[in-house]
């Protein structure tokens, strides 16, 4: 809705100082105008007894007048008295007023009258007597709003909505609030998405869309309907659409509330011809969208009328990547991974939690066809293999030909092996990476660019005002590692060591979960969003199970594997080392380059 900058002024009474007549009472008329605007009847003649009021009725004696673009509106009320050869002039009152507007109530005298008048703002599109800080008018300015309040007192107020969740300490800068501005408001987000236990064989308790401000809407179904025909998306949810929620705003006193409707949402087509509709009412600090055309989208959030925050997410429908899990069992219990077919059904459900915000879900392998001795258990995609210690038990991956991640692979199908334990106590790598379809010179790794407003993640310069224009982002990607004969085998490993006796039971599966999507995502091609420790260092690898006492600061950058970013410097998935609770995060720039490999659909 337009900003509603109306203000409305009405002349309520008029109380009788002096009749002006020497017997009996005065014959008063009225002669009126509101910014040149005759208001009132001036031939409706009262009868004017001292001491007594004259009422005027509201709907005549009063004026609404747009100030959008005005300074300065000029009231005037003047009395007369009606006689027989000349009417008498009781005297003229009024007053200019002047922006910032505000709501008043005025008692102005002459000589002969005293009249009482008023100045009602239009909040809504409603005039009345709002409270005090109740914003009338707002207006864009370097990345805030000046915002006046009926009181005619100006705010400086901003909104934001930050695409990372949780929300990072580093934001770029915000502008210079007044002495004396009320406090901010943050909406930085929990400290793990799945803080509730999971019984063993029981779903996840969290919807797949728990990640809010997702780099990606998918694209769904109206709800509504009939049940979509086959082929088509999946119908849109409270549970699958995308959340998107506002992080920060200053000052409280706007006292901002989820489903505000005071903050109205839109949504605007970027590139590609993308769409998105919303899920509810477009308005407050929390909304939900879904996607109707795949491209790339803004949305914009504005309150009375000025542009407040934007959100920029691609568009696209969830793609499906088909995976098996092999169980690696030793000869005995000491060589063999204790995780069930139900708990890793759970870890996958989890990381699909996890990669949802990417539109990505992993689905189980249907196809029966086993091979290296393998077997079928009661959930279909998830097998066990019996194999000697040496295959499961502290296996060296930096071997030539590791057997454990490409027993009973299929072509073209992602391959997870649980094993038992690494050498280096790896919790998990990626051992099988094809290369991905961005091209880019031989002995140089690819690399994507993002050029959209705001920037990816907010990097800085984000184009979020007063920061600088976005500028372009780019990010390098990991080259394939493949062994000689297994053109599509794409694979990753997990051990056993991410068990403890410390743990919640529902923290020890987010962590398989986490260690499943970080080494799934280095498959699809994605580095390290921060490197603390080279690849070439002793005893590396990916080195996700060391801790800040094994090595440099974990903000330190320049392995192999980093990507070339520091936005944001912990809650990325790729960061080297972060643990699930934190490292949430997956950024547009990532999914572009997800996009390029040839292990999800296109």
């Amino acid at each position: 809705m337009p900003a509603d900058e109306r203000i409305k002024v009405t002349f309520h009474r008029v109380f009788v100082r002096s009749d002006a007549d020497w017997f009996g009472s005065g014959d008063f008329y009225f002669i009126a105008s509101v910014d040149g605007q005759s208001v009132g009847n001036r031939r409706q003649i009262f009868d004017a007894n001292e001491g007594r009021w004259i009422d005027l009725d509201p709907m005549r004696w009063s004026a609404i007048v747009d100030v959008s673009g005005k300074q300065r509106v000029e009231v005037r009320f003047q009395g007369m008295d009606e006689d027989l050869f000349f009417d008498e002039d009781l005297g003229t009152v009024g007053r200019g007023l002047r922006a910032p507007w505000a709501q008043r109530d005025y008692s102005q005298k002459t000589k002969y009258f005293i009249v009482e008048w008023s100045v009602e703002l239009a909040i809504e599109g409603a005039f009345g007597r709002h409270p005090p800080d109740e914003v009338f008018a707002c207006r864009e300015n370097l990345g805030s709003c000046i915002c006046t309040t009926v009181s005619g007192t100006r705010i400086v107020a901003r909104l934001e909505c930050h695409p990372v969740r949780p929300v990072p300490a580093s934001v770029p800068p915000r502008p210079v609030f007044p002495p004396g501005t009320g406090a901010a408001v943050n909406n930085r987000g929990n400290a793990t998405i799945f803080p509730s236990p999971i019984a063993v064989g029981d779903p996840p308790l969290s919807p797949l869309n728990v990640i809010s401000n997702p780099s990606v809407i998918p694209i769904l179904s109206p709800p509504g309907g009939a049940a979509p025909p086959a082929g088509s998306p999946p119908t849109a949810t409270p549970g699958n659409v995308a959340r998107i929620e506002c992080t920060y705003y200053r000052p409280d006193t706007l006292a901002f509330t989820d489903g505000d409707p005071r903050l109205e949402w839109s949504v605007v087509s970027v590139a590609g011809g993308g769409n998105a509709r919303f899920f509810g009412p477009p308005q407050g600090l929390k909304v939900s969208v879904y996607g109707t055309s795949a491209g790339e989208v803004r949305l914009e959030v504005r309150f009375r009328g000025a542009l407040m925050a934007t959100y920029r997410a691609l568009v696209i429908r969830v793609r499906a990547v088909v995976c098996r899990f092999n169980i690696l069992n030793g000869p005995n219990a000491q060589s063999q991974p204790s995780a069930t077919p139900a708990e890793i059904l759970l870890h996958l459900e989890i990381a699909n939690r996890y990669l949802y915000q990417a539109g990505l879900q992993l689905v189980l392998d249907t196809n029966v066809t086993v091979k290296n001795n393998a077997h079928v258990t009661s959930i279909p995609g998830i097998f066990r293999i019996g194999v000697s210690k040496g295959t499961t038990w502290r296996i060296d991956d930096a071997v030539a030909d590791l057997r454990a991640t490409r027993l009973n692979y299929r072509p073209g199908v992602m391959n997870f092996a649980y094993i038992h334990s690494q050498v280096s106590r790896n919790l998990g790598a990626a051992t099988d990476i094809p290369p991905s379809n961005l091209a880019a010179a031989p002995g140089v790794r690819p690399a994507i660019t993002d050029t959209g407003t705001p920037s990816t993640s907010w990097a800085i310069p984000s184009g979020i005002s007063p920061d600088l224009p976005a500028a372009p982002q780019s990010m390098q990607l990991i080259t394939p590692i493949q062994r000689t004969g297994h053109p599509r085998l794409y694979a990753m490993y997990v051990t056993k060591g991410h068990d403890s006796a410390t743990q919640p039971i529902a923290q020890v599966r987010q962590n398989y979960a986490n260690t499943i999507v970080h080494e799934f995502l280095h498959i699809l091609n994605l580095g390290h969003r921060v490197e603390g420790v080279p690849e070439t260092s002793p005893g590396a690898g990916d080195q996700r199970d060391m801790t800040a006492a094994d090595a440099p600061a974990a903000l330190s950058a320049g392995g192999i594997f980093w990507d070339g970013l520091l936005q944001p410097p912990g809650e990325n998935v790729m960061h080297w080392v972060n643990p699930g609770t934190l490292a949430q995060d997956i950024d547009i720039i990532q999914v572009r380059a997800i996009l390029q490999s040839p292990l999800v659909p296109p």
